[in-house]
């Protein structure tokens, strides 16, 4: 299919890549892998948003055989979606990534359908200027189910962007979220966590092991428990921030905000928020072939103030085929907000890191 321009909606070019050298390091390797996948979080993104009618008598595990149908329009939706994802994906990208969403259409499933039936079909109907779906169920979930399902699709057949009907982003999520209960206020953490997948990022605090469905425990970031914020604070709607490394994921990082940290001599460097705009928010410590430690800083400001103190955070991340495979928090349990303080100094697989005033933290490499 042809490669559709989308310079009438505003689309932004990408920053500059970052370089890293050697090549075959898994985060120089994950840089040019993501570099083709830069325009999905880069200016304006049309998002049709659907409606997937489930019937009673549906069989799918997915929707437990729950009999409730909730009642809903896409321009609802829409409307209702836009008032808050669209400025939290905004807000976080710091103006870069522009979610606009559009009401798209309605498709009734049959009894056996998946929400990849309803996903398939929104795809094959979306207008050319669409870059991806998002599509909400009128049925709940069962409560062993996951609450939703997030894709990055494939790569554009051209350098990109290009729109969903060649990309095959999409997210889905079930009714229990747009429930009459929430009245005008319905919680968007896991739609901005389903989003997140359509840009690439993969999920945090799971262990590797963890079943689809399984449990998220992470407080740090959007891209595990969504709904951290909202644990603490029953009024909070939207998900926490993200991790620099999505940030690097989506282009929205450049050389100049990233240390990577040399594997013999170790690195030095003061951090500055991973939520901001400026400065280093993030260094890289090199541990094999197929994985590295992310240290950052977060602070408890913003979609992130349910952190109960500052501090930095590492992360284990691990690279396959060029690809974020897992990304794991580096302390000792859930949900894990037990982060690095001035003074600290740790010991993580080969590196020691110490965390200065004014947060400057330094890895050394564990015997030098």
């Amino acid at each position: 299919m042809a490669v559709v321009s989308f310079a009438a909606v505003g689309c932004e070019p990408a920053p500059p890549p970052i370089t890293i050298a050697p090549l075959d390091a898994p985060f120089a390797v994950m840089l040019a892998t993501s570099q083709s996948g830069h325009w999905r979080a880069a200016g304006v993104d049309p998002v049709e948003v659907w409606v997937c009618h489930v019937p009673l008598d549906s069989t799918a595990r997915i929707y437990g055989g729950l009999q409730l149908r909730r009642s809903f329009t896409p321009t609802e939706l829409a409307t209702a979606i836009s008032a808050r994802v669209s400025a939290y994906f905004t807000a976080i990208s710091h103006g870069r990534y522009r979610p606009q969403f559009i009401a798209g259409g309605e498709f009734t499933m049959q009894r056996a359908d998946l929400p990849q039936a309803c996903a398939d079909h929104a795809i094959a109907a979306a207008a050319a200027s669409t870059r991806a779906v998002l599509l909400v169920a009128d049925a709940e979930h069962g409560a062993d189910q996951p609450g939703g399902i997030g894709s990055a699709g494939v790569p554009c057949l051209g350098s990109g962007p290009c729109a969903v009907s060649q990309s095959k982003r999409w997210a889905y999520v079930g009714a229990a979220d747009f429930s009459p209960t929430w009245k005008d206020q319905p919680p968007m953490d896991l739609v901005e966590h389903e989003l997140g997948h359509t840009l690439g990022w993969v999920h945090s605090g799971t262990p590797p092991t963890t079943h689809v469905g399984g449990d998220y425990d992470s407080a740090l970031d959007v891209m595990s428990n969504s709904a951290a914020p909202r644990d603490i604070d029953p009024a909070r709607r939207d998900g926490p921030d993200t991790l620099a490394i999505d940030r690097v994921e989506c282009g929205w990082l450049t050389s100049s905000d990233v240390v990577v940290a040399d594997a013999k001599h170790g690195a030095t460097a003061t951090l500055s928020a991973s939520t901001s705009d400026s400065g280093t928010r993030l260094m890289v410590l090199p541990v094999d072939g197929s994985s590295f430690l992310t240290v950052e800083l977060l602070t408890s400001t913003g979609f992130n103030d349910h952190l109960p103190v500052d501090g930095v955070a590492v992360h284990m991340v691990s690279v396959a085929a060029g690809q974020l495979e897992h990304v794991t928090p580096m302390f000792a349990k859930p949900p894990y907000t037990d982060l690095a303080q001035v003074g600290a100094s740790r010991h993580w697989q080969k590196w020691k890191v110490s965390v200065a005033a004014g947060w400057k933290v330094t890895a050394t490499p564990v015997g030098a």
